[in-house]
């Protein structure tokens, strides 16, 4: 459910010949930025105007925004480009946040960083956003079946708002996104680019180097998504969620009181089987009251979004424990975290992922584990319920292949993401000939990136040095105590 957020920002849409040279379409002034530590950063902020459908002659025309760190360096390597997840988050906000300057300062003395909002994010994110403002289903989180249903009538009016504004959905691909950054490269004069990616970033990036790989100097892939990655496999989540389970039986505040986590998870589930919970929360619209129900399904959902966090992993067991207490705060401040994605859907996001799709072979592969998983109505619910109600064009089967290349490539990954576990970089990796991998042990999901060491080995890479003997790792993951509280954790959740 990743792109049923609801965004507000204004779309800007700017009447052009579509023929028109990439440097034509450029528009740039020179800024000046300013870190938390106090460091001037020269800038120049611009944007690209674009076809939104290139297969269209009547299609609209849109804004890529960018903003060019400069580098520090007079010498400087080929510009990084950095590439956002999502698919759906903007980046070029982080140019003007004091605290996420200082971390990309670091990277300016090796080059330029350049920060690109993908097609459909950002300022554009309105224009391709709609809200649901009516009631939620009551079962919304009880039944697999109700959310499907839900998700289709959002889909049913959202197509209608979607056409009534002009926008035509197809050019909403990982592959136009691709042609969008080389457009970019052409306009600002650069002979050869460097690619960082984060999660949806790396599908892009790859796509990237599939088409246009002669142009990239270095790429960084944190967290890999690759091309047949879009889909993810109930086994995957399975396998996170026993190997929790047994990092929890290691853990003194959890085993005391849960021996098996496994054992507890499936009495809760078996609990609000037969008796749903009922809580209220805050309507994310109105701020009233609202009743939510939550069964096994609500549940697992839940799960399935923090499950490969490591901010979140830590309170997974008292989540739990408390449950089977009847104590119902924690699940409540997960349901208020995650009942937004039930209220709207960003055409972007659900286009680019259901246009991404799947192979037949990986189909099946889901189908199969589906029979056996804890996880089967969850893993990818949002692209299941979407799939046969949302038009999306499919960029085929040559698209999800296997990738060749010699770009030169640093991989990284952590231990406890679920979202894009180390096999799945290690699967890509196969197929580059030049390439290293950091696996940063007990790192989640958004944790990679956010080590301390990550930015100097990102940093040596992009040097042109190798680090292959580079380790990073955070200390033994320690979990909230399922009872009673210990100074040396904590999560928002327990906040009285």
């Amino acid at each position: 459910m990743k792109f049923l957020l609801p965004f507000f920002f204004t779309v800007i849409i700017i009447n052009l010949t579509l023929g028109q040279p990439a440097k034509e379409r450029l528009e740039i002034k020179n800024q000046t930025f300013t870190s938390a530590s106090g460091k001037e950063v020269r800038a120049e902020v611009g944007s690209l105007i674009v076809p939104e459908n290139r297969a269209s002659k009547e299609s609209a025309n849109i804004k890529i925004k960018f903003v060019r760190l400069k580098s520090t360096n007079p010498n400087p390597k080929a510009p990084v480009v950095y590439l956002e997840g999502g698919p759906g988050s903007s980046c070029t906000w982080q140019a003007g946040n004091p605290r996420y300057l200082d971390l990309w300062a670091q990277f300016l003395e090796v080059s330029d960083i350049i920060l690109m909002d993908q097609r459909g994010t950002g300022e554009a994110a309105e224009r391709l956003t709609w809200i649901w403002k009516e009631p939620l289903p009551e079962d919304l989180l009880v039944d697999a079946a109700v959310a499907n249903k839900h998700f289709q009538r959002v889909c049913e009016k959202a197509l209608v708002a979607f056409k009534e504004r002009g926008v035509q959905l197809e050019g909403y691909t990982t592959k136009e996104n691709a042609v969008d950054i080389e457009e970019l490269r052409k306009a600002l004069g650069l002979d050869k680019i460097s690619l960082y990616g984060f999660s949806y970033g790396t599908h892009l990036g790859l796509a990237y180097i599939r088409y246009f790989g002669s142009k990239v100097e270095n790429a960084i892939l944190v967290g890999t998504e690759g091309p047949n990655h879009n889909y993810k496999l109930p086994s995957a989540m399975d396998v996170q969620f026993r190997k929790i389970a047994l990092l929890a039986k290691e853990d003194s505040g959890v085993n005391s009181h849960v021996p098996d986590l496994i054992t507890l998870y499936e009495r809760v589930i078996r609990k609000i089987e037969k008796q749903p919970i009922s809580i209220e929360i805050p309507s994310p619209l109105t701020r009233q009251p609202m009743m939510v129900k939550i069964g096994p399904f609500g549940l697992n959902m839940l799960l399935r979004f923090d499950i490969g966090d490591a901010s979140d992993i830590p309170v997974i067991p008292r989540l739990l424990y408390s449950i089977d207490q009847g104590d119902y705060s924690i699940l409540k401040w997960f349901v208020r975290k995650r009942i937004t994605a039930g209220y709207g859907i960003n055409a972007m996001s659900a286009t680019t992922d259901l246009a991404s799709g799947a192979t037949a072979d990986r189909w099946q592969r889901i189908e199969a584990e589906k029979k056996h998983s804890y996880f089967k109505d969850v893993i990818n619910l949002t692209l299941d319920a979407l799939v046969n109600s949302w038009p999306h064009p499919d960029l085929g089967e040559e698209y999800r292949s296997p990738l060749v290349s010699n770009v030169r490539t640093l991989f990284m990954s952590g231990t406890l993401d679920f979202n894009t576990p180390p096999h799945q970089a290690e699967e890509i990796r196969w197929g580059f000939s030049n390439s290293s991998h950091i696996i940063v042990d007990n790192a989640g999901h958004e944790q990679v990136v956010g080590h301390p060491g990550a930015p100097q080995a990102m940093i040596k890479f992009l040097k042109g040095e190798n680090v292959d003997d580079v380790a990073l790792f955070y200390p033994k993951l320690k979990f909230i105590p399922v009872v009673g509280e210990d100074s040396d954790v904590f999560h928002p959740s327990m906040e009285k």
